[in-house]
């Protein structure tokens, strides 16, 4: 599976390819999961004659090698979205597997096809080797049934990635396939509206086992489902995002008339006559003509109340630094992800050394609000 944006709640254990690769804490708990299951059922079932501590290690081993499985089909997409121009995030393993964050979109449906091929293509060809390695007979009879199971659990992860429902695989291969005959946002609502009714199928069978009394089944089901259902809304409505501010600059959206602080201006006073004044969330701020960093409420408010007569807007800011300013003439589409990732949730903007406005999530979305009244005006 891939994404265009690891997060909250992950934990960076490596980095591959110059890919840093999470763990989500979710990912403890399924790899818990699994690794019981197999020790307490599966093996048990297939190797009576064992010890309890053979079942636990081969299920341990067979669990972080499924994850290890799963983090090579994601760099199967990751590779290949890096040889078609387009940069890699990160790569996290979490509850429902692993998820690869693609910098920013494929810029055509043949680089989506291929990108979207990789991963499963990585998932048979390492149910082959599995099977090849049980069929060998090179390790004996149980440990030969770890990779049994690899085997069957990558065609497993093959096969439901194939599915043709956005946001898995299949859906973007079908994306892929639909972009160029209907354009990127018509295919994009074809396949995430497939992806919504293959989502809605494994709530509904997950209700279905709930009844039977599969537990276990049904709540996993429900859980997919509906996490599948989120992801392909919030795809679709990032690319009718995306194709909205099309042709749009920075210079088209940002805020013009930017009061700024001066750098030696006491906490008190820039609270008084600007935060408190206007109810805005951060200020640039300026040594003499010249933009030294950026002032947020948040690191006003850190301060005590009886701090802030004595301590400078200066010594409070965010220095200026490269990931806190943007150039009029960037693309809009690509300044929203790196305000998404901004701590101060603004950018400076920034022309031949000169400020010339400041860009925020609120002015992206006053430029599309008014862009839709005018369409629907104009209608």
């Amino acid at each position: 599976m891939r994404s265009t944006g690891g997060g909250a709640g992950s934990l960076q254990v490596a980095r591959i390819f110059g890919i840093p690769i999470y763990v989500h804490f979710s990912w403890v708990l399924v790899f818990a999961l699994i690794a019981w299951t197999l020790a307490t059922n599966y093996f048990p079932d297939r190797y009576p004659e064992l010890a309890v501590t053979s079942y636990w290690a081969r299920g341990l081993a067979a669990s972080l090698l499924f994850f290890a499985s799963v983090l090579l089909h994601e760099l199967g997409h990751s590779l290949v979205a890096i040889r078609s121009g387009i940069a890699i995030e990160s790569i996290t393993l979490f509850i429902f597997g692993g998820v690869a964050r693609l910098a920013s979109e494929p810029r055509d449906g043949s680089t989506e096809f291929k990108i979207a091929a990789a991963g499963p293509i990585v998932s048979v060809l390492l149910a082959g080797l599995f099977a090849g390695i049980a069929k060998s007979g090179l390790f004996g009879g149980a440990t030969g049934a770890v990779a049994r199971y690899l085997a069957m659990v990558n065609v497993v992860v093959a096969v439901f990635n194939l599915v043709p429902a956005f946001p898995l695989d299949g859906g973007r291969l079908l994306r892929g396939v639909l972009w160029r005959p209907l354009g990127k946002l018509r295919a994009t609502r074809m396949a995430a509206g497939a992806g919504t009714f293959f989502a809605y199928f494994l709530i509904l069978s997950g209700a279905v086992n709930l009844l039977r009394g599969a537990a276990v089944t049904g709540i996993w089901h429900i859980l997919i489902g509906w996490f599948l259902k989120d992801a392909a809304a919030s795809a679709y409505r990032q690319v009718r995002l995306d194709d909205a501010l099309e042709g749009l600059v920075v210079a088209d959206v940002m805020i013009r008339d930017v009061i700024a602080i001066p750098a030696d201006m006491p906490l008190s006073e820039a609270v008084r006559e600007h935060f408190g004044r206007t109810g805005f969330g951060a200020y640039p701020v300026v040594r003499g003509d010249t933009v030294v960093g950026l002032l947020c409420l948040r690191d006003v408010l850190r301060r005590p109340p009886d701090e802030r007569q004595t301590t400078s807007v200066q010594a409070a800011m965010l220095p200026l630094v490269e990931d806190l300013t943007v150039e009029p003439a960037e693309a809009v589409t690509e300044t929203l992800a790196r305000l998404g990732a901004s701590q101060a949730g603004r950018l400076i903007v920034m022309d031949g050394g000169r400020m010339v406005g400041l860009v925020t999530l609120r002015a992206v979305l006053r430029r599309l609000a008014l862009a839709r009244a005018g369409e629907k005006a104009g209608g």
